[in-house]
């Protein structure tokens, strides 16, 4: 990772927020295993460290290289072929390490935001999120298109943190950056909605995330995504991944309290870097990817309920 030149332990600022749902549904049970998708098979894709799913394209996914590579963003769909690479003009790739979709301005739309919130060595004076609407992907695919993205200049309130995961909550707009630490804990800082381009924002932590025992591996926070219905949260680290779900109790008063559920294991893929993970559009699977020449896309999908 290139370096920028130039329980739960909950330490919240929680806000009175109104209602925003009136109840989530029942939670959900995954598959003991997932399955293997399709090997991606662009060469030029060897160190994916970020994958959402596309909207716009059904079947289809955005995914991004960690540092080294150019500006840019790859569709790709569910045989492994790129579809569309996207050339983020005026922008650059300083440490990519998680993307994400965020509510359009248009119902309906959204758009594609890539964090450049890598920070090995936590010396960074600010991070960087590049936002575009969703493209079209025309019939055929294949090409390359040049897209201008909306730059947010971000600085967090407490100094420099190294970070791998970004997530946008699908209803609110707001956007959370999970840092990578080597404690087995996670600072979360809020990026609230609607975000602020003409200005560097200065990121308040929100909580401060505390993952369940296990092994140092399964405690470090790669990559993070929130469910389409805003209910399930869904945190990966190298070898584990773990879910966060909101009560159905219907008195929500503030989303960030899913973090302060128990979380479930997700028996996600093993796989040699594992830092790419996202929800299918419909909430019905967890889709990851590692690191590496030609990886794998993985899905766990969500097991069928019995008829009563």
């Amino acid at each position: 990772m290139r370096e920028r030149s130039g329980g739960l332990l909950l330490v919240c600022l929680w806000g009175g927020a109104p209602s925003l749902w009136g109840q989530c549904s029942q939670p959900v049970r995954y598959e003991d295993a997932p399955e293997a998708v399709c090997d991606v098979r662009d060469e030029r894709i060897t160190e994916a460290s970020g994958v959402v799913t596309s909207r716009r394209n059904p079947g289809c996914y955005y995914v991004h290289n960690d540092s080294g590579d150019a500006a840019r963003v790859f569709l790709v769909d569910r045989q492994g072929r790129t579809r569309l690479t996207v050339n983020l003009t005026h922008a650059h790739a300083v440490d990519y390490e998680d993307i994400a979709l965020a509510p359009g301005k248009l119902p309906g739309t959204f758009d594609v935001c890539v964090a450049d919130i890598g920070d090995n060595q936590q010396n960074h004076t600010d991070v960087v999120i590049y936002r575009f609407p969703e493209v079209e992907l025309k019939e055929g695919g294949g090409k390359a298109i040049e897209v201008e993205p909306t730059v947010f200049r971000l600085r967090y309130a407490d100094g420099p943190a190294d970070a791998e995961a970004f997530c946008v909550q699908p209803r609110t707009g707001d956007g959370y950056i999970l840092t990578k630490r080597t404690d087995g804990r996670s600072f979360v800082y809020k990026l609230p909605a609607p975000w602020d381009a003409s200005r560097e924002t200065v990121l308040e932590k929100c909580l401060t995330l505390e993952l369940p025992p296990g092994i140092p591996l399964a405690r470090v926070v790669t990559a993070a995504d929130i469910s389409s219905d805003g209910c399930r949260v869904a945190v990966r680290c190298y070898v584990q991944g773990w879910e966060w779900r909101l009560p159905t109790d219907g008195a929500e008063r503030n989303w960030e309290r899913v973090f302060q559920t128990k979380p479930v294991s997700l028996p996600l893929a093993a796989e040699p870097v594992g830092e790419g993970l996202c929800y299918a559009a419909d909430g019905r699977a967890i889709l990851t990817i590692s690191e590496g020449k030609r990886p794998t896309l993985y899905e766990l999908r969500v097991r069928p309920q019995k008829a009563p």
